[in-house]
């Protein structure tokens, strides 16, 4: 551990000796900081987080900002919350994310439904995943199924297992769309490739009824509903 530690202090020295030629840091360079500094508490790593932080640095901010807010207290996130701002002013489409859980929240400020969802929409038109997500959701339970349908695509183009399975459900129930089961099983296994214990259980569910165009299989639909009570433990879900 002591020569781990050496050699991660030598790493920071040469970082910094060097911080003139390079202007901005690598994602692994931030990685390996925002690990030391918060599994470690490496004081060399805050500070080189810190250092970067303050170059006007996006990732390095969002980066600092998600090692303070670590420990999960209010404290940590006070400290977090200024330096997701100065992220998402300069850009950055998750830390806009952050911003609208924050105050969705009250996590380390007072809970502010406006700034939620002014931080929300900015992360939204910047093509964030989990923020069009949940404007689609919105969407939907406002009755706009037209517009949900486009903000759940725009997810799920980014990746969202949540966008996917909702768009599996609008295909499967006819929601803004017709009704097409092969494209709503499509999204459902979309989303199960992700371990959405939700998505996992609806495709069991297919297989055990003979649903969505699938011939009854209670050998599938055995391993999908063990498939989904273990990633039911894992996943998480980013949404608030």
């Amino acid at each position: 551990m002591k020569s781990h530690n050496m050699s991660w202090i030598a790493a920071i020295a040469a970082v910094s000796i060097l911080a003139g030629c390079a202007a901005k840091p690598s994602q692994a360079q931030l990685d390996d900081a925002r690990q030391h500094a918060q599994f470690a508490n490496d004081a060399a790593a805050w500070r080189q987080l810190e250092d970067w932080a303050r170059n006007d640095d996006a990732d390095a901010q969002r980066a600092l900002a998600e090692a303070l807010a670590s420990d999960g207290g209010m404290a940590g996130w006070r400290k977090a919350r200024p330096w997701y701002q100065a992220a998402a002013e300069r850009g950055d489409a998750l830390s806009a994310f952050r911003l609208a859980r924050i105050y969705a929240k009250g996590l380390g400020v007072a809970a502010d439904a406006g700034q939620s969802d002014r931080w929300l929409a900015l992360a939204a038109r910047r093509r964030q995943a989990d923020a069009a997500c949940m404007l689609g959701l919105r969407a939907k339970d406002g009755g706009d199924a037209a517009a949900a349908r486009r903000w759940f695509e725009l997810a799920a183009e980014r990746g969202s297992a949540e966008a996917m399975f909702q768009l599996g459900i609008a295909y499967q129930e006819g929601l803004g769309v017709a009704v097409d089961l092969p494209r709503a099983r499509g999204w459902y296994e979309q989303a199960a490739r992700l371990e959405m214990p939700a998505a996992l259980q609806t495709l069991a569910m297919a297989y055990e009824g003979g649903d969505l165009g699938l011939k009854k299989d209670p050998a599938k639909a055995s391993e999908l509903f063990n498939l989904a009570a273990h990633a039911i433990h894992d996943f998480e879900s980013a949404l608030f």
